[in-house]
């Protein structure tokens, strides 16, 4: 299929981003039908009395995985340029987001505080303004509490460098323990019931050993160069084609769609979202056929890479249009299609304006255009 050896550049990892947005995007349109209740649409079709744009946002949770495999597998890249990454670097790449954070921050909560205060989540609290602002909890944007588990791995990570070169093994066994450790923290804040931060270390805590077990299979894809591997191993068997990535695709889907659900339902409902802890083994699966999928269609390549470009902004805006100040501005195109288009026209224009302002403003830290995605 191809003469030159393959090789996951950046280009490849910002169309894999794009590829976690849209799937971002569909999950919080359409995966939860009591939260735009208040609107309504037209589905591409129905598969069981289920429209296919919900079982596309079901899966869409994927997206989460995604983002923290590349986040792990490009700072291990990082480290393998440079042959150290220091805390301070790790310190200043959590700086460029917050300021990018900060700056949607003080764009959209003023809006809510002001035309938004008759409900319960925009009522004005100092303490609370302040905890959101530092992303120590995230009830302004439920969908921001991702911010914090990727400062914390950015931070940790020259530890988890420094670990996983010494000793690889021990750390993929101690990245499984910490998985199952986070169960246990679940309902440890409840013993707590006085004691405000010492609930919010431990929520973090749990929320950061349930994901890390992912941004830690995209740092060990990175250093053993897995997706060229994968690739060499396709193209030795004779599958490297793009039919073969589809079906992948498509096995992928029903594996979480079904085979997952299927477990749960059989366990009982105490292992009820244990299933997404597998997307550490679904999400390289996605990324590598993906990209073979899109890779040599250039209108394809193009379109995932500007989606890609300006995922950090998407994502942090998003829901502001999808449910909190715009939903039904969001849902005017009525058709599914149209209204996915039309939520990341509105996203991508804020993306211009705010890393407009960035290069207006010049930020010492931000010389350039904010890349860190989440």
């Amino acid at each position: 299929m191809q003469n030159k050896p393959f090789v996951f550049s950046r280009n490849m990892t910002a169309i894999a981003k794009g590829l976690a947005i849209l799937l971002m995007v569909y999950h919080h349109l359409f995966a939860f039908p009591t939260r735009i209740a208040t609107v309504d649409y037209s589905p591409i079709m129905m598969i069981d009395d289920t429209p296919l744009d919900q079982l596309i946002g079901e899966f869409g949770k994927l997206c989460v995985a995604i983002f923290l495999f590349l986040s792990g597998l490009g700072l291990y890249k990082s480290f393998q340029s440079k042959h150290k990454f220091t805390f301070r670097q790790g310190l200043k790449r959590a700086i460029n987001f917050f300021i990018i954070y900060w700056m949607i921050f003080f764009i959209f909560i003023p809006i809510g505080l002001k035309y938004f205060d008759n409900t319960l989540r925009y009522t004005w609290n100092p303490k609370l303004f302040f905890y959101n602002l530092f992303a120590l909890i995230h009830t302004y944007n439920g969908e921001w509490w991702f911010i914090s588990v990727y400062i914390e791995l950015v931070l940790l990570f020259p530890i988890i460098v420094k670990l996983i070169e010494k000793w690889p093994t021990l750390v993929s066994y101690l990245s499984f323990i910490c998985l199952f450790l986070s169960t246990f923290f679940l309902h440890v804040d409840d013993f707590f019931p006085t004691h405000e931060l010492v609930q919010i270390a431990i929520n973090h805590l749990s929320t950061l050993l349930t994901w890390q077990i992912i941004f830690i299979t995209g740092i060990f894809f990175s250093k053993y160069s897995l997706f060229e591997k994968m690739d060499a191993f396709f193209s030795k068997i004779h599958l490297n084609s793009k039919i073969v990535f589809m079906l992948l695709l498509v096995l992928c889907f029903y594996l979480r769609q079904y085979t997952f659900k299927f477990i749960v339902e059989t366990r009982g409902p105490e292992i009820e979202g244990v299933y997404n802890y597998a997307d550490f083994i679904l999400a390289p699966i996605v990324i590598f056929s993906f990209v073979k999928l899109v890779q040599n269609i250039t209108i394809l390549e193009k379109l995932f890479f500007l989606l890609g470009k300006h995922s950090t902004i998407i994502w942090l805006t998003h829901t502001f249009f999808i449910y909190y100040f715009f939903q039904k501005m969001s849902f005017a195109p009525y058709y599914s299609t149209l209204i996915v288009m039309w939520v990341f026209i509105l996203t991508i224009l804020v993306s211009i304006c705010i890393n407009w302002i960035i290069r207006l403003a010049q930020f010492p830290f931000l010389k350039t255009r904010m890349r860190t995605s989440p």
